[in-house]
């Protein structure tokens, strides 16, 4: 019952995320290229605080800063709807809400593991990566049907609606309180970083996490143009972009129903080889029809991998450190997405949209290499994980 509580949160929420950053794309682009730009920036920037945030989910009641993120996003928006202010207010405001979702991350995630059994983990994850698509799905839809009909003012009052009864339903959930000894939080913050470093299990997914998305980030500059190249419309693009995510609602689901508890370090190996096939394929498929199946393909990965690296996480990370755990995941991923963007033009203007997503496809398998050590450490943590449930229960 607990569990479904933070999941109807969760989709609520990522739906109203969609909603959101399409509101504000939009609504800059009115203002030029440049602002667009600085929003998306804008949103990125907080990802970087992951560590601190992780610190922060660990020394309080979850449930709390969950709801406290939730209601600080539905304020914002709010403002936001208000005022429609110029662009140095607006980015301002997009990263007082980057913050409160940069602190909501570790927090919902390392909850999960307080609200369902352990063999349950793998599933649990699975459900949360169906939430996630709604995002991908559901809100750039009627994001852009609701500024279409209503304008910036409606989408983004509509927004702030989600994350206030985003809000309200995490009230349902039973107090989720910090365990371990606290010493400050920038202690704190340096001694998540360092177990992160120093573990082989944890580094090797932070580690794999950034590799993968530093070679598979590219394909989302790459795509258009290779669209392009095969003579597509923006309609086009658009449908090929959109199989991604229904390769992820659809991996997503599945696994919702057939995840078991001991699937999920062969799940990440075969996630990452998915994103890497998915890549390869789509350079080399000749129409547009075969590149959006390779597109489906490299979702069906990405949503793979994301659910096996968050059980994982929760697997071999003692409790009193989940949360920084998860803030390290959450930056290493937004780094790797900052160097793919960095790369991409570049490469791109080097060896064209074929050769990049070549690149990105066989620099995402080199992941693996990475990934391997976490074999090593999962008995090691599964061990960890039983010695910290013990150690709760004293």
């Amino acid at each position: 019952m607990s569990f479904r509580v933070l999941w109807w949160s969760r989709a609520i929420s990522f739906a109203g995320d969609g909603i959101g950053r399409t509101a504000l794309v939009l609504y800059a682009a009115g203002k030029g290229a440049t602002a667009v730009s600085a929003v998306l920036l804008a949103i990125a920037l907080p990802r970087f605080l992951g560590p601190v945030a992780g610190a922060l989910s660990d020394r309080v009641d979850q449930r709390r800063l969950m709801a406290v993120c939730e209601t600080g996003q539905a304020a914002v928006f709010a403002v936001l709807a208000l005022l429609l202010p110029p662009l140095p207010v607006l980015v301002v405001l997009v990263l007082v809400s980057g913050c409160f979702a940069t602190a909501f991350v570790p927090a919902g995630r390392s909850a999960v593991p307080a609200l369902v059994p352990e063999s349950a983990l793998g599933r649990a994850n699975a459900l949360l990566g169906t939430a996630f698509t709604i995002q991908l799905a559901v809100g750039p839809t009627v994001g852009g049907l609701a500024m279409e009909l209503g304008g910036a003012r409606a989408a983004l009052c509509l927004n702030a609606l989600t994350f206030l009864v985003s809000a309200l339903i995490l009230t349902r959930l039973p107090a989720l309180r910090s365990t371990g000894v606290h010493n400050g939080l920038w202690r704190e913050t340096a001694a998540g970083l360092r177990f992160v470093a120093t573990t082989p299990g944890p580094r090797a997914l932070v580690s794999s996490l950034f590799l993968v998305v530093s070679f598979a980030a590219i394909d989302n500059v790459a795509l258009v143009f290779l669209v392009s190249a095969l003579h597509g419309s923006a309609a086009d693009f658009g449908l090929t972009q959109a199989a991604y995510g229904v390769g992820m609602l659809a991996a997503s689901g599945l696994l919702s129903l057939v995840l078991g508890r001991r699937s999920a370090v062969a799940l990440l190996v075969g996630g990452i080889g998915l994103v890497s096939t998915g890549a390869i394929a789509t350079a080399l498929l000749p129409s547009l029809a075969a590149v959006a199946v390779a597109q489906a393909v490299g979702g069906m990965g990405n949503a793979a991998e994301n659910i096996a690296t968050d059980t994982l996480v929760q697997r071999i990370t003692p409790r009193h450190l989940l949360g920084r755990a998860f803030g390290a995941v959450a930056t290493a991923a937004q780094l790797g997405s900052a160097v793919a963007y960095v790369v991409a033009g570049p490469l791109i203007g080097l060896v064209g949209a074929h050769g990049a997503f070549l690149i990105g496809g066989a620099g995402t398998a080199l992941a693996l290499l990475v990934a391997v050590p976490a074999l090593r450490a999962h008995a090691h943590g599964d061990r960890a994980g039983a010695g910290a449930e013990v150690a709760r229960g004293q």
